[in-house]
C-alpha cells in the first residue's frame, strides 16, 4: 500500500491495525556508464514494494538523497550528515504523531556515513519513543551472496547491483559495462574517487544478469521478510 495514493480517513483506519510502516531511502549518486544516478532508490523502492504486497505493509514516499562520497562524478547530488540525519528524524517523529508503532527503514545506498546518519536518527527514536525500528540496507543481504553467486570483491556497480537493476529496470540499464581500477593505499581516505575508479565501478560488472538479478532480490526479500518476523512478529 501506497501511503500517498491513501486518503487520511484511510490511513486512520489503516493506522488502527498497527501494520509495517516502509520508508525507504535511496541516494543520487554515479554508478558506472551503465546504470543510472537512481539506482539505490530503485532498488530500496522495489524492496519495500514486494514487502508491502507479502504483509500488507503501508510504504512511505522514498527519500531519494542521500550522503555521498563520490560527488566528485557529475551527476551525483549528496546531502550532509546533519539534513540527511534530520530529514530521518522528523519523518520518524511524524510517523510516530500517527501513532506508528512499526517501522522498517531499508536503504539502497549503503556507504558507512550515509547509515551512520539514518543509524543516529532512528537510535534517538527508539530510546525517547514507544516504537520499534529496523534499520539496515538491502545490501547488507545482498552482499552474503558475494563469494557464492558473485566473486567476493563484488562491490559499488558490480555483477550484484547490476543484475538486480536488469531485473528491477531492465530498460535503465546500458550495456557500456567498463571497469578499470588505479592505485590504492591500504587504509587510504580518499577525497577523489574518480582518480582510483575512473569509470565509477567499484568492481567488474561482466557477468551480470536478469536471472541472477531476481535470485538476489528474491533472497533478499525472503531474508527480510524473516528478520521482520523475528523482531516484529509480522508474517
Amino acid at each position: 500500500m501506497d501511503w500517498n495514493e491513501l486518503t487520511f480517513r484511510e490511513i486512520e483506519k489503516i493506522l488502527k491495525e498497527e501494520p509495517l510502516v516502509i520508508l525507504p531511502i535511496g541516494s543520487v549518486e554515479e554508478h558506472g556508464n551503465h546504470l543510472p544516478l537512481g539506482s539505490d532508490s530503485y532498488q530500496a523502492i522495489y524492496v519495500a514494494q514486494e514487502i508491502s504486497k507479502r504483509i500488507n505493509a503501508l510504504v512511505l514516499p522514498p527519500i531519494y538523497y542521500g550522503f555521498t562520497e563520490l560527488d566528485d562524478f557529475r551527476g551525483t547530488v549528496s546531502i550532509g550528515f546533519d539534513a540527511l540525519y534530520l530529514l530521518v528524524r522528523d519523518i520518524l517523529r511524524g510517523l510516530i504523531k500517527n501513532g506508528v508503532k512499526k517501522i522498517l527503514i531499508i536503504s539502497g545506498h549503503a556507504s558507512g556515513i550515509h547509515m551512520a546518519a539514518i543509524k543516529r536518527a532512528a537510535n534517538e527514536t527508539v530510546r525517547d519513543y514507544f516504537v520499534k525500528i529496523i534499520l539496515l540496507s538491502d545490501y547488507d543481504i545482498a552482499y552474503e551472496l558475494r563469494g557464492k553467486l558473485v566473486p567476493y570483491e563484488d562491490s559499488h556497480a558490480g555483477i550484484i547491483e547490476t543484475s538486480r537493476m536488469m531485473a528491477i529496470r531492465p530498460d535503465l540499464v546500458k550495456g557500456n559495462f567498463r571497469f578499470k581500477k588505479g592505485e590504492k593505499g591500504s587504509f587510504l581516505v580518499i577525497d577523489n574517487y574518480s582518480t582510483v575508479y575512473p569509470e565509477g565501478t567499484f568492481s567488474n560488472p561482466e557477468g551480470s544478469s536478469k536471472d541472477l538479478g531476481e535470485k538476489i532480490n528474491n533472497y533478499v526479500i525472503e531474508r527480510l521478510l524473516i528478520i521482520i518476523k523475528e523482531n516484529l512478529g509480522i508474517m
